[in-house]
């Protein structure tokens, strides 16, 4: 990565937009940053850091302050970055959150922070999140990694040198594409853990099935199975065991199986025996019911016969209804007519007479319609001219309404000129503030500045020697020399006044300046407002002229009230006249139409009177629901007579059927008596009874033998499978979980190094032999940098701790133990190394940029020659080293800089000199 152009508005301690083309420092070589303290040197490398991740290049500065305290509200806060990675070009934008003026209206609003990236094919990314990702995907690096390899920022130079494993394990991880290994170690320890508790599982299994083992207190195995729950017996032994106790079972189950047998068929053949003895004393008590009933029935014959003769001599009266009944329904249809005719003459009549009132009606409101509608005409007609004096009145409210709005805009104006009046009274009053103290302030300066002059006068003076010239005027005699002051201040004290009296000269500027615009604003506004008051007040005074035109106003506003009332009034009018007028039409209609109805009706209602006179003399009933009575009563008649006579029938005919089934079953019954052996059902029975009781009593036995013997068979056979299973399980879980051990580092007694940690170890061979070539030179030859070979203890993780080699004493020790000086040599050598091996190795990040702040004031002179050879070499490349840095020798050394200096009147502004 190499930055091309970057444009810094706002940010930090640049007020403005401050635009730096990085492109004229070249390709390689050193440059420097400097300039005075606080000017905003490390704001440059910030600013980069911010435009790539969105955050600051140290951790004790958050971006929410690069804000600059001395930008305009209106400038926007944002940093701008091209840079070059892989020979392409990409551009990226970012601004932070802040705090801004709102574009309309008054108060402050916040500006959301945001990001965009643009890739060289013209793709462009948005979002905060989504350009995170494609700069830690462009670069290769995040944000911590970068500042640790590329960028050593001001404080945290000691950090890459005294990180421990775990901390460059991470580091390494991204940077050499080791993930995948970290993933194996996860997979195996997860794998191990797996087949572990899988383990576990089926050893839990096997023992709940061995507890579930059954066997009866007096078996002579209940011992071992005694042995097998205490877990004193091996699988093998326990599956032989089980396979005894499921044989004794299966035999003893067998015997109860024949015996129940045995006792089934004899309890058989007592039921055959107590099933015949209680069919032959039901067949006796049969015959006596029997007999007993064919009395009966016999008697009930003669009875059942005369009644049948009588309702079969009943017949003649059935045939004169249904004769009855059939001259009824004849005649029905002419019954409907009648019903219908006097409906039909009851409606006409009714009709006639709603038809007459409503006629009477219609004539009285035709009268009072013509009436209303000849009152309307008139009415109309005198309001004809309405709408003139309506557009009169208008024309006159809208001019007098014009000139009330002027009065209300010049009243404003004398508002705000008094408004303007009191501010410049108080930057007239702040104005003289701010000069009485900038020329106090000048005054001091000047005193403090003629007794500075003084005392170097004197300090010279004690210099002089007779007869040696004057440094300043060249005599060779000195009558008077200067006394040297004892109060004579110090340059950094003459230095801080003048600086004190130059800020309260800026500060009473801005505030005569302010006052000067405030007072132009003032006159402008008077001269206005005057001009103004002329047009529209001439002699009179305003408040007069307000009250003149409210009186007009109000006037006009009640004319025009009475005026629109009356204009709505024509309005209604226009519409109501038609509508009157269409009534009366529509009630014109409805009385014709009324008369041509009347006289119909009146012809229907004669023709129906004479046709219900001819019906009612030729009917028998009056009505047709008289003649249905009737019919239903004929109906009913037949019907009972005919209800009856079947009754008789079939009460007969069921009888003669019930004494030949009584026949028939007393010759049935004495069938069965014929061969009558005496039974005693008794003693049958209770025999039966004994024979069930021992059935059930072996059942039950049997049963339990059955659930006792599927319960072992269940475990013996799970037992058997789990068996087979858990060899397969311990014997993959020992070589897997010997695998994650040392995979992990986790093997008893040796170092606790992870085969991710053992692949870095390799990488970090590499980079401290790189980072040798420059330590070696940049300590003179004294330190070597050597990775330690044994862990501290077998307890915590190890593998890239870091020792350093004291070739002047042959000692090897912690890295730690270096000074200040020796340790910022020993991390940038480091970080060079990195550099180096991270660009040769696989990964394909690209870091043709590095950059140091500070950490150089802690070297000596040979030291610091020593430091810039060795990043002058590294410069000689492809690669731009950008160091930031106040020290004079550096200054002297290298040519290329970008000097940031401080304004006086606030802010800084920065250049690059070649």
């Amino acid at each position: 990565m190499r930055p091309i152009k970057l444009i810094i508005s706002a940010f930090g301690p640049y007020a403005g937009k401050v635009e730096l083309n990085l492109d004229i420092l070249g390709k390689s070589g050193l440059y420097l940053i400097t300039g005075d303290t606080g000017a905003g040197k490390t704001t440059v490398f910030d600013a980069i850091t911010f435009a790539l991740y969105g955050e600051a290049s140290g951790e004790n500065r958050d971006s929410s302050m690069f804000r600059s305290k001395y930008a305009q509200a209106e400038t926007p806060t944002e940093v701008e970055l091209y840079f070059e990675y892989g020979d392409k070009e990409y551009y990226v934008k970012r601004n932070p959150e802040y705090i801004r003026p709102k574009s309309r209206g008054e108060g402050v609003t916040s500006e959301k922070a945001n990001a965009e990236l643009h890739y060289p094919d013209g793709r462009i990314v948005t979002k905060l999140k989504e350009v995170n990702n494609a700069i830690v995907e462009i670069m290769g690096v995040d944000r911590n990694q970068f500042t640790q390899i590329a960028m050593i920022a001001q404080g945290d130079f000691l950090k890459l040198i005294l990180a421990s494993t775990d901390e460059r394990k991470k580091i390494f991880q991204k940077l050499f594409k080791t993930q995948s290994y970290y993933v194996l170690q996860e997979k195996l320890k997860t794998e191990s853990g797996k087949l572990g508790r899988e383990y576990e599982n089926i050893c839990s299994s096997i023992s709940q099935y061995i507890n579930g083992i059954i066997c009866s207190e007096d078996d002579v195995l209940s011992v071992q199975v005694k042995k097998s729950k205490e877990s004193e017996l091996p699988i093998s032994e326990i599956i032989l065991l089980l396979e005894k106790l499921v044989l004794q079972d299966e035999e003893t189950e067998s015997k109860y199986d024949r015996e129940i047998k045995t006792l089934d068929d004899k309890i058989e053949e007592i039921t055959k025996i107590l099933a015949q003895a209680q069919t032959l004393k039901t067949a006796k008590t049969s015959i006596i019911k029997a007999e007993t009933e064919l009395t009966e029935a016999t008697s009930l014959k003669q009875t059942l016969a005369t009644k049948l003769s009588i309702e079969e001599e009943r017949k003649a009266e059935t045939d004169n209804i249904m004769k009855e009944i059939a001259a009824i329904i004849a005649e029905i249809p002419e019954y409907d007519e009648l019903d219908s005719k006097k409906e039909e003459i009851s409606d006409t009549e009714s009709s006639i007479k709603n038809d007459e009132e409503t006629l009477k009606i219609k004539l009285v409101e035709q009268e009072e319609l013509i009436s209303k509608i000849a009152e309307l005409e008139s009415e109309i007609k005198a309001l004809a001219n309405i709408g003139a004096d309506m557009a009169r009145l208008e024309a006159a409210k809208t001019e007098i309404t014009n000139k009330k709005t002027a009065l209300d805009d010049l009243s404003d104006e004398i508002d705000n000129l008094k408004k303007l009046e009191e501010k410049l009274s108080e930057a007239q009053e702040d104005y003289k503030n701010k000069s009485n103290i900038s020329k106090q302030k000048k005054a001091c300066y000047d005193a403090l500045n003629k007794a500075y002059l003084d005392g170097q006068a004197g300090i010279l003076a004690e210099t002089l020697t007779e007869g040696m010239p004057c440094p300043v005027c060249g005599a060779i005699s000195h009558p008077f020399p200067a006394q040297k002051s004892l109060q004579a201040p110090s340059k950094e004290e003459l230095e801080e006044s003048k600086k004190s009296a130059e800020d309260a000269q800026t500060d009473e500027n801005e505030a005569s300046q302010k006052a000067g615009r405030i007072n132009g604003s003032v006159i402008e506004k008077q001269a206005s407002i005057q001009k103004l008051s002329k047009e529209l007040l001439g002699e009179f005074a305003l408040e007069k002229v307000k009250a003149d035109i409210d009186t007009q106003l109000s006037a006009i506003d009640t004319k025009l009230s009475s005026i629109k009332k009356l204009e709505e009034r024509k309005d209604t009018l226009e519409k109501l006249i038609p509508e009157e007028k269409a009534k009366a039409e529509k009630i014109e209609n409805d009385i014709s139409a009324l008369n041509e109805i009347l006289v119909k009706n009146k012809a229907i209602f004669e023709t129906l009177c004479k046709r219900i006179k001819e019906l009612n003399k030729k009917l028998k009933y009056e009505s047709k629901t008289a003649a249905t009575k009737a019919k239903t009563e004929l109906e009913n008649r037949k019907t009972e007579l005919e209800t009856a006579l079947k009754d008789a029938k079939d009460a007969f005919e069921t009888n003669e059927k019930n004494i030949a089934a009584i026949i028939s079953k007393i010759e049935e019954n004495k069938k069965l008596i014929v061969n009558d052996n005496e039974t005693d059902i008794q003693a049958e029975q209770l025999k039966q009874q004994e024979l069930k009781d021992k059935k059930d009593k072996l059942t039950i036995l049997q049963k339990a033998v059955n659930a006792r013997k599927t319960s072992n068979q269940v475990s013996l056979e799970n037992i058997k499978l789990k068996s087979d299973e858990i060899k397969i399980v311990e014997e993959k879980w020992k070589w897997v979980k010997a695998l994650s051990n040392t995979a992990n580092g986790n093997l008893s007694g040796k170092e606790k190094i992870m085969l991710e940690t053992y692949i870095q170890m390799t990488y970090f061979d590499r980079i401290i032999s790189r980072a040798n070539i420059r330590f070696m030179v940049m300590s003179g030859g004294q330190y070597e940098l050597k990775r330690r070979a044994e862990a501290e203890n077998n307890r915590s993780q190890s593998g890239l701790e870091l020792d350093v080699i004291d070739h002047y004493n042959g000692t090897q020790r912690s890295v730690k133990t270096l000074s200040g000086g020796e340790s910022f040599k020993a991390s940038l050598s480091l970080a060079l190394g990195l550099s180096d091996e991270i660009q040769s190795s696989a990964g394909g990040i690209k870091l043709d940029t590095m950059f140091v702040d500070e950490g150089f004031g802690s070297l000596d002179e040979e030291s610091l020659s020593q430091a810039i050879k060795a990043l002058s070499s590294l410069a000689d490349g492809n690669r731009l080293v950008g160091i930031i840095s106040h020290v004079k020798e550096l200054k002297e050394r290298i040519d290329k800089q970008i000097v940031v200096t401080k304004e006086k009147t606030g802010g800084s502004k920065i250049c690059i000199m070649k």
